[in-house]
This record gives structure tokens, C-alpha cells and sequence, in this order.
């Protein structure tokens, strides 16, 4: 069984991965864990970095944080506004609301002949994605804005469907208050 460990995931989830990654490899797919648990400051550093995100967009996203009673987000959302903007899109999420940050989610991209298959349109990652969804996970490659290595392990979008943003407040400052980024 392929050893997830390390990875800070919630034990079930863990297990119906590495079921996923076993029948990769079973199957000719050398598929790799790149990401696992994700803090909710690296989700706001990931959030702010993209360049079609704009300081202002960023600023309605803090703000709609602190109406929402989710101030400790809010205040760290705030920090990362002023990021380096890249062009490569990273997370729709907010800090807390990704499944990252529940130990929920994984990030797993294959290799071929040793080299990153970055296409995630190349046919390994649908195989991936259908058999993650046979084994009950939700796939990214089926997200509107593909995700093709993401695999969560609840089938909602976020952690709001089952959530207040207050309640998700408090638990992310609970489990990472004080803690640096860890990507």
C-alpha cells in the first residue's frame, strides 16, 4: 500500500489515496503526492498570488471575511494582499474553506520516464480522475477550472457547505495560529 504518511491527511482519506495511487501504479501510472495538508496561510499566500486576482478583488475577499465573523482569516487574507502575482492559477478557495487545510485533499501528479507529465489534459490524469471517483473521492480534472491532480475526499465544493465562516475561523486559528506557512 503506498505509504501516505507525512502528508498530515485525515486517516480515511489516506487510505482510499493510497487505494488510488496503488491502482496507479498497478496500471502503468507512477503518481506521486506533490501536496497534502495545506495551512490556511499558504492557502492565502496561493489565493492572493494570482495575477487575474487583483488587490481590490482581494480586499471584497477580506471583507466578506470580517462580515462573516471570520476575522482571524480575514486579518490573514489581508497579509498576503500585496503578494507577487503569478499568471498560473492555484486555488478558487479562501484560507479555511479548502479542503487542504482538513488534511481532506491531495494534490498528485504523475511521472512518465522519470519526467513531470505537466498536461493535466494528458489521458493519465481522466484515468486518475474516474477511478478516484469510483473510489468515492471528488477529482479535480472534473472541477470547472480543472485541477487535474487535485483528489478530495468530501464530495462539497468547500468546507462552507458544512461550516460557518465563524466556525471555520476558529478551528483554522485553533489547529494554525502561529504557525508559518508550510506548503
Amino acid at each position: 500500500m503506498t505509504d501516505t504518511a507525512g502528508f498530515g491527511l485525515d486517516t480515511g482519506f489516506a487510505n482510499t489515496l493510497s487505494q488510488l495511487l496503488d491502482w496507479c501504479q498497478a496500471n502503468g501510472m507512477d503518481f506521486r503526492i506533490a501536496q497534502g495538508l495545506r495551512t490556511p496561510q499558504t492557502q492565502a499566500q496561493y489565493y492572493c498570488q494570482w495575477s487575474q486576482r487583483t488587490p481590490n478583488m482581494i480586499d471584497e475577499a477580506v471583507a466578506k471575511l470580517r462580515t462573516d465573523q471570520a476575522p482571524w482569516l480575514a486579518d490573514l487574507l489581508a497579509s498576503y494582499r500585496d503578494e507577487p502575482r503569478k499568471p498560473q492559477w492555484l486555488t478558487s478557495a479562501l484560507p479555511g474553506a479548502g479542503w487542504h487545510q482538513w488534511g481532506l485533499a491531495a494534490d498528485c501528479y504523475c511521472y512518465r520516464n522519470g519526467a513531470l507529465v505537466g498536461d493535466g489534459g494528458d489521458a493519465v490524469y481522466k484515468r486518475y480522475a474516474d477511478k478516484a471517483q469510483d473510489l468515492g473521492l471528488r477529482a479535480g480534472y472534473y472541477f470547472t477550472q480543472r485541477d487535474a491532480g487535485h483528489v478530495q475526499g468530501s464530495p462539497a465544493a468547500d468546507a462552507t457547505s458544512q461550516y460557518t465562516w465563524a466556525q471555520i475561523d476558529a478551528i483554522m486559528k485553533q489547529r494554525f495560529g502561529g504557525k508559518p506557512p508550510v506548503a
